[in-house]
């Protein structure tokens, strides 16, 4: 139970830097997103930093992943990568299901 209070409270001490930093909500929801796989993660100023080894500025796109090619490099772009299809297709599903009533709504018309 203490770990997992020490745990949530670190999260949310993160996500509080974030905000009182001014990260955008994108540079937030990709920092949780590769936090949950990858722990060792944390902020320096406006940059999320992975295992000390990669670097993401902001607009926090897989082209701003920065450090040595290796298999860390690969691996954290492979996760950005993964969170933009999965935001963008959220975002598709979204807007179909907006657009359902307004189909039913017309048909019974």
């Amino acid at each position: 139970l203490a770990s997992k209070a020490r745990t949530e409270k670190e999260e949310k001490l993160s996500q509080a830097y974030a905000i009182s930093a001014g990260v955008s909500l994108e540079g937030q929801q990709l920092f949780q997103t590769i936090h949950k796989t990858i722990k060792d993660c944390k902020w320096q100023e406006k940059n999320i930093v992975v295992m000390e080894e990669v670097v993401i500025t902001p607009p926090y796109q897989v082209e701003n992943c920065k450090g040595k090619e290796g298999s860390a490099l690969s691996h954290v772009r492979k996760i950005v990568e993964k969170h933009f299809r999965d935001v963008e297709s959220q975002k598709i599903l979204q807007r179909s299901q907006a657009q359902q009533p307004q189909k039913e709504a017309a048909l019974s018309s």
